[in-house]
């Protein structure tokens, strides 16, 4: 805290401006910089001083079960004492909430713990598999200190495996944590959830969560797809990066290009079956859904004019005279791969595309009908999609 003296200038003082002719700029200009040395002079600061090395700053936060199932909690934060040779500190501790582990994990540190600062909220699979993340991640939302645009990742082995991956040629574990999931998500072949989307996610009735899921894989970390979970907040299933694809185009969350690639049937160009491959960005496109109800039967139509670049083509043709062809035969695999996910998804009556939210919009009375087991009633509706596919760009040459 400052606290700023104001110093009592003698009467004389004061009369010797004040004696001073007003249109004299010069003089202003002296009384201006004396009076802000003066003042500068007398500020004084109240406070112990805060060293950045004594400083913990919590960049990252994990909860995982142990090999006793019991709940255990890990954090990350960066060293900054000159004389360590560790770029980064690990603390773990077994508890039996997170709040409780604070404590825990405070007593083994030696600077003052900070949370304002997280980047990464992992959770282990494990943990997931067995029961709801959820209430274990309260204090992260009720506690105003956290962070709650840190990003929500589930750990595909244990997190103790991912903390100790070695990051000497890296550099700092959260910050390569943080950089690898925003890259991927650019890329299109995963979502980006934060605590804030989480929250949202696990309380809407029309929606159930979606959040990245790493793995370490020959001591480095991969981005190896998306994990939905039950409404409950327990795992479902993985999508892996073709799937996550499909999942923002069908959550209409096509800002950035969407990568897909397709496996053709080789009769329908005379190609080889290990050649025949087509893959290209989706640069645009606008599902539009289409609810309606009949006879307590749920029919959801989405219709989507997609518009898509060509960035890879292993097998000979003219697309002179096959463009039209092409394009039929991506649009007959789009629509195919986009129903085969949505099944996916309701065979464990999960809605990662969000459906609920806009049933709940344009059919509301028939929403209030099915709110409290929309997963069953997806799981139970009929979903058609029909993409029209326009070939835009070709490449550089041909």
């Amino acid at each position: 805290m400052l606290r700023f003296y104001v110093p009592h200038f003698p009467l004389d003082l004061r009369m010797a401006f004040s004696s001073q002719k007003k249109g004299t700029s010069t003089m202003k200009k002296f009384n201006y910089i004396f009076l802000t040395l003066a003042i500068l002079l007398f500020v004084t600061g109240c406070g112990k001083a805060i060293y950045l090395e004594n400083q913990q700053f919590v960049l990252t936060e994990a909860i995982d079960f142990d090999e006793n199932n019991k709940l255990i909690v890990f954090t990350t934060t960066p060293v900054f004492n000159k004389e360590a040779t560790d770029r980064y500190k690990i603390t773990s501790t077994t508890a039996k909430t997170m709040r409780k582990s604070k404590g825990e994990i405070d007593s083994k540190t030696s600077g003052t713990l900070a949370y304002g600062k997280s980047q990464n909220v992992l959770i282990g699979k494990k943990l997931l598999q067995d029961r709801n993340a959820f209430p274990y991640l309260d204090v992260l939302f009720r506690d105003s200190r956290n962070e709650i645009n840190a990003n929500v990742i589930v750990v595909d082995g244990t997190i103790k495996e991912l903390m100790y991956t070695n990051m000497s040629d890296k550099g700092i574990i959260s910050n390569v944590i943080k950089q690898l999931l925003e890259s991927t998500y650019k890329s299109r072949i995963t979502v980006q959830t934060s605590l804030q989307q989480f929250h949202q996610q696990m309380k809407d009735k029309g929606m159930t969560p979606t959040l990245t899921e790493m793995k370490v894989e020959k001591n480095d970390l991969v981005i190896s797809g998306t994990v939905l979970l039950h409404k409950d907040g327990t795992y479902a299933t993985s999508l892996n990066h073709q799937e996550s694809s499909l999942l923002l185009l069908l959550q209409r969350n096509v800002s950035n290009p969407l990568p897909l690639t397709f496996h053709l049937p080789p009769e329908m160009f005379h190609t080889d079956e290990k050649l025949s491959y087509v893959s290209f960005n989706i640069k645009k496109a606008n599902p539009k859904i289409k609810a309606n109800f009949e006879g307590g039967e749920l029919t959801i139509d989405i219709k989507m004019k997609v518009q898509i670049d060509l960035t890879e083509r292993t097998f000979d043709l003219n697309l002179d005279e096959k463009k039209k062809q092409l394009e039929q035969v991506i649009e007959k695999e789009l629509k195919k791969e986009c129903e085969a996910l949505i099944k996916k998804a309701q065979k464990y009556q999960v809605d990662p595309f969000q459906f609920g939210v806009h049933v709940r919009a344009y059919q509301n009375k028939d929403w209030k009908k099915v709110e409290d087991n929309w997963g069953k009633a997806l799981s139970e509706a009929t979903v058609n999609v029909s993409p029209k596919v326009i070939i835009k760009s070709i490449g550089v040459s041909e």
